[in-house]
């Protein structure tokens, strides 16, 4: 007898049944650059290679490719939105210096007609330090060509020795800079005239770990770090100690590699989570306190290459918001460590204008209910009950009855009114069939609690409760 008869039989057995507020399942992202898409680039074309910062001036992107530098994407063919690759052809070699060392790039923030490329890290043993740290170039903001000078700039303040990441223009005009060695966020004042600026020191990321990308709300800096989507509210006002508050977005302890913002009241943001289903892009607005998870896979414009966002919690570095409202991410499944195998993908403003409000529970904590998902359970119905074996690599097997298959966690698709770490759990078959999909509300760290909504392979509705065998 296998599992989803097992499941079948016990229909309409509903232990608990909570309504709470609608959460919204996310839209695909459209695969715009991989190697699976230009298998065979011409010359003066390559696939990215982790991507991390970008910038679109007037129809032009342009990406900082951890291989060819800061580059332009180039289309590979004539039609509307077309299929994209890193054009090597013109843009800017990293670090402008006598190395071939690629330098792997950080964020890139734009403003004041200049452009501001973090290069995170080089071979500093043959790259001299006034050929590293944060470059000023510009860009033609209505062709999007480079126009330059490039010049690194803030020389004197021993920037590239932390290996600066995060970047952001504030709205006084000044560069704020985050890093890769500290947790020190600091202050480039007028960072688009000469190269000897004046560099402040403002505050601290939470706990003083290291910053992966900055985004600016008013005068309210936002930070992306490896432990905390945090805050330093009235960051331009700061002139010392203005350390960095956490933001309860639910997924605390967990590396966030992105962060962009409209800059009037919207923030998106990456979260680097290793859990079967991908890593997950989510929307946060400060005024309201209301999160919406956004998106975790994606397919090219055909609907074929689909590919779930499996990205690696180093390499989600590319997060960014376009003129019109276009999403623009980055991956790279090989964490940077093959050349071309990274991915640049898009979500329209049109498919983001389609996602609900959100609510204020926020990640819910689907880290924690992944972290605790090892070993055997109990799975309990009114009559019937079997052990379950979830394994790291997103299988299970079950006895009694025996079966085999998969298991996804991901946001849950309705937010519970509760706290409690929440999580959509989804169980399917070597077949291909969906045995149990229902979203889960953690009780406590041993017991795990089905909730509205639910389905079998049948479609009917039921409810269990998971119980840890070895707590």
């Amino acid at each position: 007898m296998q599992l989803k008869n097992a499941i079948v039989c016990m229909a309409g057995a509903f232990l608990l049944s909570m309504t709470g507020i609608a959460q919204s399942t996310g839209v695909q992202a459209e695969l715009r650059s991989s190697n699976v898409l230009i298998p065979g680039p011409d010359p003066g074309e390559v696939s990215p290679t982790a991507p991390a910062g970008s910038i679109v001036a007037g129809a032009q992107a342009w990406v900082c490719d951890a291989a060819a530098g800061f580059r332009p994407l180039v289309p590979l063919d004539n039609t509307t939105d077309p299929f994209l690759a890193i054009g090597t052809t013109s843009g800017i070699k990293l670090p402008i210096s006598p190395t071939s060392t690629p330098a792997s790039c950080g964020q890139t923030a734009a403003g004041n007609g200049s452009v501001y490329i973090t290069q995170a890290v080089v071979d500093t043993t043959l790259t001299p330090s006034i050929s590293r740290g944060v470059l000023r170039t510009a860009l033609d903001p209505t062709t999007g060509a480079l126009v330059g000078p490039s010049a690194y700039i803030a020389t004197t303040a021993g920037l590239d020795g932390s290996q600066p990441t995060a970047a952001s223009i504030g709205p006084d005009g000044n560069l704020y800079v985050g890093f890769l060695k500290s947790g020190d966020v600091k202050k480039i004042m007028n960072p688009g005239a000469g190269i000897s600026q004046v560099v402040q020191k403002i505050g601290s990321t939470p706990s003083g770990h290291p910053a992966r990308a900055f985004a600016f709300i008013g005068s309210d800096l936002y930070i992306a770090s490896v432990d905390a989507l945090s805050v330093i509210k009235n960051a331009t006002g700061c002139t010392g100690s203005c350390n960095a508050a956490p933001v309860s977005d639910g997924f605390s302890g967990v590396i966030h590699t992105g962060i962009a913002s409209d800059a009037v009241g919207t923030l998106y943001f990456a979260v680097a989570n290793t859990f079967p289903g991908g890593s997950q892009i989510w929307r946060y607005v400060p005024s309201n306190g209301l999160y919406t998870f956004v998106s975790q896979s994606g397919a090219d414009r055909a609907g074929t290459n689909a590919s779930n966002f499996s990205f690696v919690s180093a390499k989600t570095d590319m997060l960014a918001l376009d003129s019109t409202g276009n999403l623009w991410i980055g991956d790279d499944p090989s964490n940077g460590t093959v050349r071309g195998a990274g991915r640049i993908w898009t979500i329209s403003a049109a498919a983001l204008a389609t996602l609900p409000a959100g609510s204020s529970i926020g990640g819910t904590n689907v880290a924690t209910i992944f972290n605790v998902l090892r070993g055997p359970w109990f799975m309990g119905f009114i009559t019937t009950n079997f052990t379950i074996t979830f394994f790291a690599d997103g299988t299970f097997t079950s006895v009694g009855p025996a079966d085999s298959g998969t298991w996804t966690i991901s946001p849950p698709v309705r937010v519970q009114f509760l706290g409690n770490p929440q999580c959509h759990l989804t169980f399917t078959d070597g077949q291909g069939v969906v045995l149990f999909s229902s979203d889960f509300l953690m009780t406590n760290l041993d017991t795990l609690v089905a909730v509205q909504p639910w389905v079998t392979n049948l479609g009917t509705p039921i409810s269990g409760v998971l119980a840890k065998q070895t707590p």
